[in-house]
Order: C-alpha cells, then sequence, then structure tokens
C-alpha cells in the first residue's frame, strides 16, 4: 500500500518543526505534551509524522506554549542549581511558534525531518533516540558523539553529551539505559519495552 502524501501550508508546517526543535532542545517528549493537553498520548507524534495529516490549531499552541515555558523554567532551575551558568529561553507564547518573515500560501509536502538541522547536543540526542533505530543496540559514549558530529557536521567532544545521556538515563521519563559492555565501558540502549499486565 502506498504511503499517503499530505500537505500544509508553509506556516503550518515551521510551526510543527519549530515547536519540535524547541521540545527535543529541552528534553521533552510528544507524549507529555500530549498528556498535558489531555490527548491521545500519541496525539504530538502523529502531528510531527509525515504519516499523518496533524497540524497544530491556536488553541493548543497556547496550551504548548504553557507546559513548554514550565518546562523551560524547570530547565532553568535545573541548571543554575547545578552550577551551570547556561541561560535559556523561559517565556514561550503562541507568538514564539509563528515565522517572522511571509511565508507562501501555497500548500507544501508535509515532510518532517528525523534530526533537525541545526539542533544542539541535547535536540540531537532527543531525535535520534525518538525517530531512529541508532539506540536499538547499545552505544558507547564515543560512538555516540561520532553519530551526532555526522548528522550535525559537528566537532563536538564526549563532555557536550555527559549530561544530556545522564538525563536520558534517569527520572521517570527514563529514555535510555546505561550497560556496561565487554570491556566495561557504559553503553547506551533503549530500555526494553514493559510488558503490561
Amino acid at each position: 500500500m502506498e504511503k499517503k502524501t499530505w500537505y500544509l501550508s508553509p506556516i503550518e508546517l515551521f510551526i510543527i518543526t519549530t515547536i519540535r526543535s524547541i521540545r527535543l532542545e529541552l528534553g521533552i517528549t510528544g507524549e507529555e505534551i500530549s498528556t498535558f493537553l489531555k490527548k491521545n498520548p500519541k496525539y504530538i507524534g502523529h502531528i510531527e509524522s509525515n504519516a499523518h495529516n496533524g497540524k497544530y490549531s491556536d488553541e493548543v499552541l497556547s496550551n504548548v506554549a504553557i507546559y513548554i515555558t514550565e518546562k523551560a523554567k524547570e530547565k532553568q532551575k535545573e541548571l543554575i542549581d547545578n552550577n551551570d551558568i547556561t541561560v535559556i529561553k523561559t517565556e514561550y507564547t503562541i507568538h514564539d511558534f509563528y515565522p517572522v518573515e511571509i511565508l507562501s500560501d501555497e500548500k507544501i509536502i508535509k515532510k518532517i525531518d528525523p534530526i533537525p538541522t541545526g539542533s544542539g547536543p541535547t535536540g540531537t540526542i532527543n531525535a535520534l533516540i525518538e525517530a531512529t533505530n541508532f539506540f536499538r543496540k547499545a552505544k558507547t559514549l564515543a560512538e555516540v558523539v561520532a553519530k551526532a558530529n555526522k548528522v550535525q557536521d559537528q566537532n563536538w567532544e564526549a563532555s557536550n553529551f555527559t549530561q544530556v545521556l545522564e538525563n536520558a538515563v534517569k527520572g521517570k521519563n527514563k529514555r535510555l539505559e546505561v550497560i556496561l559492555n565487554d570491556s566495561g565501558l557504559n553503553t547506551y540502549i533503549l530500555p526494553k519495552k514493559q510488558k503490561k499486565v
């Protein structure tokens, strides 16, 4: 069966990719936002998928801005608590998701890249977790850095990823597991799905 091609306005596609980039950089899953919106857990995933015709309404965008603001403030507090002087944007409104320049009204094919170009280490790792098979097999830190550098054409070092990976393996939204390989090195892999009882 042939996949359906969906069309959106350039503005609708811009909004989808902008929100996706922001949430990946902040380490927010689509499921988290969907739950906050009191929608199906796959709601955001469908909007961000090329296989669905989903898009955001202004009402949903307002609520997404509230949630992203809440999470950005938590992230900024976490950075401060860890003596990190990095300052991030902590206030979002619906206007932050719209383009600054005027875009065409002509419909275009809905195409969302698995890994947003220009993402930092956090966004890149979160995109690799969500949108690729990269972590289906255990990867060392060196392999993670090499892959991220390749997809973003960067020269990042291991130190750019230690906090990102630490965040991915802990907490209620644990996205990766750490296992020791035969050489005694930490490796990172997607957690096994829990069987529902």
